[in-house]
């Protein structure tokens, strides 16, 4: 078998019978008969279906290949010699794998939409997290700002309380600011004390109102009541600041174990005068119970001014307890103890002169 399509025997046998019977059957007009005229007629070719490109290179000649890529010998003499000759052209582009291509892009398309939203998520948690981190961080600077810029208005403690008009000739004589002083684990406790010590002003200020009218309802009786209402309202409003509320302040403040003693102390006795004043001896100063049950007998309006005096001394004892349990708990709980008090004492009473030259006197 030949390789050339025309040298197939199948395709000469049908092209020398319908070149053998063409113009057969033709009769000659003059009635001779004609012999059939022989006409070449080009074979007919049946062209195979079109094939898909195979991935497969052909074969390269040695002369195609010395020529050069894509080089063929020209054809040699006669019919079938170029078309189906020894040689072959040499394709230099790599055959198109479309299967797997097509099997790569899908691939790459699944894990796109797999891993990108994963992506996606920690991109925006790791952001999320960096927003926090410079939120949290730009408000520590915006506080330790405004603590600076407090330290620089108040750098020489100006005394600003009691808030005092600036028309009244007297002025301010200590310097307080809670949130500028105390740390914020510690402000709740010190306003607490605040607002205990603004209430405990009110109850001796009631109590002075209570004997003030004793005085004027039962005349020369109740003088003594009186006077000592006054001095209590006089003398221990400004003492309970600076003994007590004053001394949390600055044990607070300066993390002072030795305030924290002497305020226990002083708040203890703050208890013990709110327990006397609830029970209102008679003529001790105080419109406690005993007083008031014994007013109530000459002018009863009277009599329930001082029940409510009593109430409010009793509220003022029970606040007070409750109050030097919580920042005792507090102080226990950040290392604070008699030894570490006693050391503080003993190490500023060394560092003044005065106090240890007196000492050593004593020794």
């Amino acid at each position: 078998a030949t390789d050339h399509p025309f040298m197939d025997p199948s395709v000469m046998q049908v092209s020398s019978s319908q070149s053998a019977t063409v113009g057969a059957g033709l009769d000659d007009p003059f009635g001779a008969q004609a012999e059939p005229a022989t006409v070449p007629v080009a074979p007919v070719i049946s062209q195979p279906p079109p094939q898909p490109a195979q991935p497969t290179l052909q074969p390269v000649s040695s002369a195609g290949f010395s020529a050069g890529y894509g080089a063929s010998t020209p054809p040699t003499s006669g019919y079938g010699g170029g078309y189906g000759s020894g040689t072959a052209s040499f394709n230099p582009q790599p055959p198109k794998q479309y299967g797997n291509e097509e099997t790569m892009h899908k691939q790459e398309e699944i894990n796109t939409d797999v891993l990108q939203p994963n992506a996606e998520k920690l991109v925006e948690d790791e952001f999320r997290k960096r927003e926090q981190d410079l939120e949290r961080r730009e408000t520590q600077l915006r506080d330790e700002q405004k603590r600076l810029e407090d330290a620089r208005v108040y750098g020489d403690r100006v005394p600003n309380f009691p808030p005092i008009p600036k028309f009244f000739p007297c002025t301010p004589c200590v310097y307080h600011n809670i949130d500028f002083d105390i740390t914020p684990e510690h402000q709740l406790s010190v306003r607490r004390v605040f607002y205990h010590w603004q209430f405990t002003v009110f109850c001796y200020l009631l109590n002075f109102v209570v004997c003030f009218g004793m005085i004027c309802a039962l005349g020369t009786k109740a003088g003594s009541a009186f006077g000592l209402s006054l001095l209590y309202a006089g003398l221990f409003i400004p003492l309970s600041f600076l003994t007590w509320y004053r001394m949390l302040y600055n044990a607070v403040r300066l993390d002072s174990s030795m305030r924290y003693m002497l305020f226990f102390f002083m708040y203890g006795m703050q208890i013990f005068v709110s327990g006397i004043a609830a029970l209102g001896f008679n003529s001790g100063g105080f419109a406690g119970w005993i007083t008031a049950f014994k007013t109530m007998e000459d002018n009863k309006a009277l009599g329930v001014l001082g029940i409510i005096v009593s109430l409010a001394w009793c509220a003022n004892c029970l606040i007070a307890v409750y109050l030097i349990m919580q920042i005792h708990k507090t102080y226990r709980s950040t290392g604070g103890s008699m030894e570490k008090a006693s050391g503080e004492f003993a190490a500023s009473a060394g560092s003044n002169r005065n106090v240890a030259q007196g000492l050593l006197r004593s020794l």
